[in-house]
């Protein structure tokens, strides 16, 4: 279970359910507010942690991009040193570093929206928290109250349903739980591997469009309309 789901569940509890369980309203009360004192503890950390890896992508995008100008550079030179081997390796080299940083920066993006988010739950947190704090002694009495008329008439306190309604509806969310558990994660595409296949590029246009930039595509074709007129 991941730190969001964790904190969500805990952000989600139903303290009934704890009073319910226990013989002791007080003590799980205490119980279910140091639960909840803990997940704003984790979702503090959370924040913190999501937050300096956020940094790291963005660093290392930054660091990549850079990189692949420096490969691009060093095409240039390799052409014009007549060395379209050389060139076409350099620009293969910008190219990882391209992708590289694309990875990098769309990491850090989503990085951004889990720190958001756990942000967000951290407020919840605070929030609940604060407002069981204020209310602990109304929710106590309520529950105490709502206890003992129950076990007169044979409800659950912690739902208001009968007993035996309230049995048939946790089997029917452990049935379903189960069969949610059941699916199976989709196998991995056979795109990955046909793009892989058809990534073959020979860097040609790329490296036409450095001579082109560097304006020794002209030069060239000017020396070939030369040499054919010499003939």
């Amino acid at each position: 279970m991941g730190i969001l789901d964790r904190i969500s569940m805990i952000a989600k509890s139903n303290v009934n359910d704890f009073l319910d369980k226990s013989t002791n309203p007080q003590t799980a009360m205490s119980q279910f507010m140091l639960e909840m004192s803990d997940g704003m503890k984790q979702a503090q950390a959370a924040v913190t942690d999501a937050a300096a890896q956020k940094k790291l992508f963005e660093i290392n995008a930054s660091d990549a991009s850079k990189k692949a100008d420096e490969w691009e550079k060093r095409a240039e030179t390799a052409v014009k040193a007549e060395r379209d081997d050389l060139a076409q390796e350099a620009l293969r080299q910008k190219r990882t570093f391209e992708e590289q940083s694309q990875t990098y920066a769309t990491q850090a993006t989503e990085q951004a929206k889990q720190v958001e988010q756990l942000n967000e739950m951290y407020k919840q947190l605070q929030t609940r928290y604060s407002q069981l704090e204020r209310d602990k002694p109304n929710i106590l009495a309520r529950y105490s109250i709502l206890k003992t008329a129950n076990q007169i008439d044979g409800r659950d306190p912690a739902t208001g349903l009968p007993t035996s309604d309230y049995g048939r509806m946790q089997q029917k969310i452990m049935a379903e739980e189960a069969r949610a558990n059941m699916d199976t994660v989709p196998g991995a595409s056979a795109e990955a591997e046909i793009d892989k296949l058809a990534d073959n590029d020979s860097y040609d246009e790329e490296l036409a469009a450095i001579k082109a930039k560097m304006g020794l595509g002209k030069k060239d074709k000017d020396a070939d309309a030369g040499s054919e007129e010499k003939k």
